[in-house]
């Protein structure tokens, strides 16, 4: 994971690949873990879009080969961090099938 990293334009750009994918943490402050998520297809993109809100302070994250790993890692921080701003459990893509892999979860295998 990398991070914490301040979260502002300039250090997105500086920090995240255009093509990068993977799962992300943002934080209101004091290294705590407020909102956990993912993107499919450019984190960058999905990072400045939670730049509008203008009430996170702070990111971390991780790349990954694959829409899946997104998934499974987002699913990761989730349980692991339990993030207050996070209303629901993390989704899956339309189509797919998959499982949560924490155990003990109702959406896991």
């Amino acid at each position: 994971m990398i991070g914490p990293i301040s979260f502002t334009d300039a250090d997105i750009d500086k920090s995240v690949k255009d093509k990068d994918i993977g799962a992300y943490i943002l934080s209101k402050g004091n290294n705590v873990a407020n909102y956990v998520g993912r993107s499919d297809s450019s984190l960058k993109q999905r990072l400045k879009q939670h730049l509008q809100n203008g009430i996170y302070t702070q990111f971390w994250f991780e790349t990954v080969t694959s829409a899946l790993d997104a998934y499974y890692l987002e699913c990761q921080w989730y349980h692991k961090y339990s993030p207050k701003d996070n209303e629901n459990h993390p989704a899956i893509p339309p189509g797919s099938a998959w499982k949560c892999p924490v155990a003990g979860c109702p959406y896991s295998t």
